[in-house]
C-alpha cells in the first residue's frame, strides 16, 4: 500500500504531496480542484511500465481524438517542456518508485526543393518540432544498498498512422490497480464475475447485492459473456436492464475481489447510487478490501457519501484508524490537501461543517 505520493506537472496539478494515506481514502473538493487527476496519477504510478495508460486515461474522459493534444493534455498547463514526475513510497515492501513522463519530439524538416515553399517564418535557428508520443521512465528502489531498477516504455504514432508501443523489457513491477469511473465501471463486470464464480465466491457477492435487491436469487454468465440476474420471474434478465445501483456496487466489489494486494481508484463513487444505498456500498467496500488487502482511493462530490463513508466505518468497529478524508484546495496554482481522520470527519458532520 502507498504511504506517500508526490505529483508534479500532471493535468491540473503543478505540485502536490499526499502524506500518510490509509487503506481507505476519500477525496473531496470543489469542481475542477483536481480530484480525478489525483486518482489518475496514482493509477499511472501503479502501472508505471504500461505506456498505454496515458492514452487510456484520455479515453476515460471521453477524449478519443488523435492529434497533438493527445500527448500534451496530461501536462500541467500543456507545458510539455517540464516533465511529469510521480513518486510513491510503499508500506510493507518499503519500495520507492518514480515515474517520469516526457514527450517524444520529432524535428519537422522540409523536403521540398521549390523555393516558393519556403516561409518567411523560417527565421529561427531551431527547426520546428512535433510531439509524436510519450516516454515513460520508471525507477524502482527496493533496497537502499543497491542501485534502483530502471526501465523505459514508449507509446507513439507509427509511420503507418497507427499507435505503437515499445514495452518495458523484463520489468514486471506493476502494482495491480483498476480505475473505475462513470464511463468505465461497467466494462469488466462479466469477466470479473466469471473469475469469482470459478473460485466459488459468488455467494458473498449475492449477500451484498440482496441488501439492495431482496428478491435477487442468483447471478449467472450467459451467451456472449452477458451477465444475467434472477429475481424469481419465469426467465433471467440481463443485468444491463437493472438499476444502476446494483451494477455499480457489483462492479466495485468485483474489482476489489480481483485486485488482491493492489489498488482500486473510484471516481465519483456516488454516481448512479441513491443516497439510501451509499452506506451499503461502503460497508461492502470495507469488508472486501480488508479481506483482500486492497487500498482504496475514491472521490466524491456528495455530502451524503461522506456521511455514509464515516457511518459504515463506525459500524465496522475497526480500531486501527484505517480511513482518511482529504479535502483538495486549489487556488492560483497552489494545490494542497487538508486531511481528516475518522474522529474529525464525525465532528465535521455533527457540526455541519462544509468539508466538500
Amino acid at each position: 500500500m502507498y504511504k506517500k505520493i508526490k505529483i508534479e506537472n500532471f493535468r491540473g496539478i503543478p505540485n502536490l504531496e499526499l502524506n500518510d494515506p490509509r487503506q481507505f481514502n476519500l477525496f473531496v473538493g470543489k469542481t475542477n480542484c483536481g480530484k480525478t487527476s489525483l486518482l489518475e496519477s496514482i493509477f499511472l504510478l501503479s502501472g508505471a511500465t504500461n505506456a498505454n495508460l496515458p492514452v487510456s486515461l484520455n479515453k476515460f474522459r471521453g477524449y478519443n481524438l488523435i492529434n497533438d493534444y493527445l500527448w500534451t493534455i496530461i501536462f500541467y498547463n500543456l507545458d510539455y517542456q517540464t516533465p511529469i514526475r510521480l513518486y510513491g513510497e510503499m508500506t510493507k515492501t518499503r519500495e520507492k518508485r518514480t515515474l517520469i513522463i516526457k514527450p517524444i519530439q520529432e524535428t519537422i524538416l522540409s523536403t521540398s526543393a521549390d523555393s516558393s515553399s519556403l516561409s518567411v517564418k523560417d527565421n529561427q535557428t531551431l527547426p520546428p518540432v512535433k510531439i509524436n508520443g510519450l516516454s515513460m521512465k520508471c525507477s524502482i528502489q527496493k533496497d537502499a544498498n543497491k542501485k534502483p531498477l530502471t526501465s523505459e516504455s514508449k507509446i507513439y504514432m507509427g509511420k503507418e498512422g497507427y499507435m505503437e508501443v515499445s514495452p518495458a523489457k523484463n520489468f514486471p513491477y506493476i502494482i495491480p490497480a483498476q480505475f473505475i469511473s462513470p464511463a468505465t465501471y461497467n466494462v469488466h463486470i462479466a469477466k470479473h464475475f466469471n473469475e469469482i464464480q470459478i473460485k466459488k465466491k459468488e455467494k458473498n457477492i449475492l449477500k451484498i447485492l440482496q441488501k439492495v435487491e431482496p428478491q435477487l436469487v442468483d447471478l449467472s454468465i450467459g451467451a456472449e459473456n452477458i451477465l444475467y440476474y434472477d429475481i424469481g420471474l419465469n426467465e433471467r434478465l440481463p443485468l444491463n436492464v437493472t438499476g444502476e445501483g446494483i451494477k455499480k456496487i457489483l462492479a466495485v466489489i468485483l474489482s476489489i475481489y480481483n485486485m488482491s494486494g493492489g489498488v482500486i481508484l473510484i471516481d465519483e463513487i456516488e454516481n448512479g447510487l441513491h443516497y439510501s444505498i451509499q452506506e451499503i456500498l461502503w460497508e461492502a467496500v470495507f469488508e472486501a478490501a480488508i479481506a483482500f488487502d486492497v487500498q482504496v482511493f475514491a472521490a466524491t462530490h456528495s455530502y451524503e457519501n461522506i456521511k455514509a463513508y464515516s457511518t459504515a466505518y463506525e459500524k465496522l468497529g475497526d480500531k486501527d484508524d484505517k480511513i482518511r478524508l482529504f479535502r483538495i484546495e486549489n487556488e492560483k496554482d497552489n494545490v494542497r490537501l487538508i486531511d481528516f481522520n475518522h474522529e474529525m470527519i464525525d465532528m465535521a458532520i455533527a457540526k455541519y461543517w462544509e468539508v466538500r
